[in-house]
């Protein structure tokens, strides 16, 4: 079997899945891409097993840093063609299936030049109103918040309609699609490497720094130190823990960088990190910031976790949840419903709502005073990984969608 994944960026979503299949089932695996991620950085196995394909878009596409809110459709086409052309410059490429992400990789085009299954990576549809990026009320205003959600879905319903069918990586993402198009939808996690991400000790050091050892952790992660994934409310927690124990030092792994989240609007300044340390009351000698870890970097902090917190509002959950739950953390989360799709109150984490920092911290004090009553979470969280999220489990579900999509069996 041969597949094409097409995404702007490598490994992202794909980079995992297709060493798995190459290694597991000797399958020919393909990318078209624009750049190499930085975060993560493919591994060395990536560089050499698989066969990338670099696509430039015309320069003045790449000189757009930011699009306008009304300008988002007619970049998703731009970079449809980007596709189409790169596709076309590599004539003796011909795939058995072709996996683009919805919204970063569109196969609109491709139609003309190939004749195999399209399957599109449903990642996400944007609510107008009530969850990811209009969902922070707390702070001031965005004023192109309800047209952009329309906007850039535009380009993913064009995709949807055109491909043969989809999947998303939790029943959450899949019901965020319109109702009428749920039945081309399948679910189909990722995968999670458990054997990267697993509990054990570790020396008490982080980035060079001893952790003494009578000290609780307390960690967060995020791509980016923004609000939509909480970073604010984060710090506000913080604080409050540093006021009732003298013992704990707060690990924070994330660029200072709004991904997903219009920050610059909400705050009128460029950094919303030091936005929020200037007014969160923390001190900053307790805190330990990162920029970016490599996923060995990243397991290692997880493992000396005695707190992992997670406060995202309702949007795409965070690979760092799943991997902290891999790891055995003990994890204080938002109670929003893509949260409890995962995480079982009381079972396999503690869940408290977004905005209620008294019921945040009265979790967080309970974990950091007697850790052994929670290991229990932790457990039950590093089973579930291994039971329902691992590369173990995923990958032959995966793979026998693939062959589904494309009428083929595991012998071709």
């Amino acid at each position: 079997m041969h597949i094409l994944f097409i995404h702007q960026a490598f490994p992202a979503q794909f980079g995992q899945l297709g060493l798995e299949l190459r290694r597991r089932y000797g399958w020919r695996c393909s990318y078209l891409i624009q750049n190499l991620s930085s975060c993560p950085t493919p591994s060395p196995e990536m560089l050499q097993e698989l066969e990338l394909h670099r696509i430039l878009p015309p320069e003045d596409f790449r000189e757009r840093k930011l699009v306008p809110w009304s300008q988002s459709y007619s970049r998703y086409l731009e970079l449809g063609e980007t596709v189409f052309n790169g596709m076309r410059g590599l004539g003796d490429l011909r795939p058995d299936l072709v996996v683009g992400h919805d919204g970063l990789g569109p196969t609109l085009f491709l139609r003309e030049i190939l004749d195999c299954p399209l399957i599109n990576y449903c990642e996400y549809y944007f609510a107008p109103s009530h969850a990811d990026i209009s969902y922070r009320i707390d702070l001031p205003p965005a004023e192109p918040a309800p047209f952009y959600p329309r906007c850039i879905n535009a380009g993913t319903l064009v995709s949807l309609a055109g491909c043969d069918g989809g999947y998303s990586p939790t029943h959450w993402q899949r019901d965020s699609f319109p109702r009428r198009f749920h039945d081309k939808i399948e679910v189909h996690f990722d995968g999670v490497d458990t054997e990267l991400y697993r509990p054990g000790a570790v020396p008490r050091m982080i980035e060079g720094r001893p952790i003494p050892e009578k000290a609780k952790i307390v960690t967060f992660v995020a791509r980016g130190l923004e609000s939509m994934r909480g970073f604010d409310l984060f710090m506000r927690l913080a604080a409050r823990i540093a006021r009732e124990r003298a013992d704990v030092i707060f690990v924070v792994v994330g660029r200072e960088d709004s991904f997903y989240s219009w920050d610059k609007l909400h705050t009128g300044q460029d950094n919303f990190k030091e936005w929020v340390a200037s007014r969160a009351g923390a001190d900053l000698t307790r805190f330990i910031f990162l920029p970016h870890l490599e996923p060995a970097q990243l397991a290692h902090v997880f493992r000396l976790s005695d707190l992992h917190v997670y406060l995202t509002v309702p949007f795409v959950l965070s690979w760092s949840l799943f991997n902290a739950l891999s790891c055995g953390c003990v994890v204080l989360a938002s109670d929003v419903e893509p949260v409890r799709e995962v995480i079982q109150p009381g079972k396999s984490g503690l869940l408290a709502p977004l905005f209620d920092t008294d019921a945040q911290l009265e979790n967080a004090l309970r974990v950091l005073a007697e850790p052994a009553a929670f290991r229990a979470l932790g457990k039950a969280g590093r089973t579930l990984m291994e039971d329902k999220y691992s590369l173990e489990v995923c990958v032959p579900v995966l793979k026998d969608y693939f062959e589904r999509m494309t009428g083929r069996n595991s012998a071709s």
